[in-house]
């Protein structure tokens, strides 16, 4: 008979775990119980309200212990790794991993989740799937996303949020994070509104009225047309315009969100 094997942070631990069991071994701190009792067991730790350590060299078949590495920032742009072992078996195991992170914690998250599958006795459990994400501000992310990509897109989105997100849909292709703060404008009610502004800093309603020419004469709107033909490109964004004002589409010098 295959058993497997359970190791709790205490011999109390075990021996509550144990009285909901029928047939097991408890042995110090470590419960011995067939493994076609896993379910029992399973249900048999939330009932008892105890924790499963994480040590190094331990059979365990369990559902993956999460709180002892998954994401805790309800906040963070974040995605859900399974284990494709484990999914290919009908076996739910995978991770909330939280992307803020450098690539390498990253893709370490990942290699401790597969070391944890419930599949790892009996297959490799290298291949892995990105089966969930949240907080990414509207942005795809793919089931097999580079990883070094999603590290570099959330500390982008943390930074800027939602106008970044704005410019890497725009053109994901060539979306840098240096390139965007080279170009990003602003956020602005209207087109009409960064027009004014923009003829306010660089001097040019200042000129108007040396001239005595009121800048209520100036056609902001007309303005904004040319502009946002070839200089300038903005998004709408619910209620605000954000701008990022963009330099000719084709080299996408600058770019605005709205």
């Amino acid at each position: 008979m295959n058993m497997i094997t359970i190791m709790f942070y205490s011999t109390s631990d075990a021996n509550l775990v144990a009285q909901h069991l029928y047939n097991c071994h408890v042995e110090n701190n470590i419960l011995k119980v067939p493994e076609q009792e896993q379910l029992a067991v399973d249900l048999a730790i939330g009932l008892a309200g105890v924790e499963i350590p994480i040590t190094e060299g331990a059979s365990c078949l369990l559902a993956f212990p999460g709180y002892e590495r998954e994401c805790q920032n309800e906040n963070a742009p974040q995605i859900y790794v399974v284990c494709l072992s484990s999914y290919n078996s009908g076996l739910s195991h995978g991770m909330w991993i939280d992307c803020t992170q450098d690539a390498e914690k990253i893709e370490a998250d990942i290699r401790w989740m597969l070391s944890w599958s419930p599949c790892r006795q009996y297959s490799a459990c290298e291949d892995w799937a990105i089966h969930a994400y949240e907080n990414w501000q509207g942005v795809h992310i793919n089931e097999y996303e580079d990883i070094e990509n999603l590290s570099e897109l959330s500390q982008a989105l943390l930074k800027h949020g939602e106008a970044y997100a704005a410019y890497y849909q725009y053109d994901s292709t060539s979306a840098y994070l240096e390139k965007f703060e080279e170009i990003y404008c602003g956020v602005y009610d209207s087109e009409e509104d960064f027009v004014y502004e923009e003829l306010e800093q660089n001097g040019a309603l200042e000129q108007l009225e040396k001239l005595g020419i009121s800048s209520s004469y100036i056609n902001l709107t007309a303005i904004a047309t040319d502009w946002f033909i070839s200089s300038f490109y903005s998004i709408e964004k619910i209620i605000k315009f954000m701008f990022f004002a963009v330099y000719n589409y084709l080299f996408l010098n600058r770019f605005i969100y709205r």
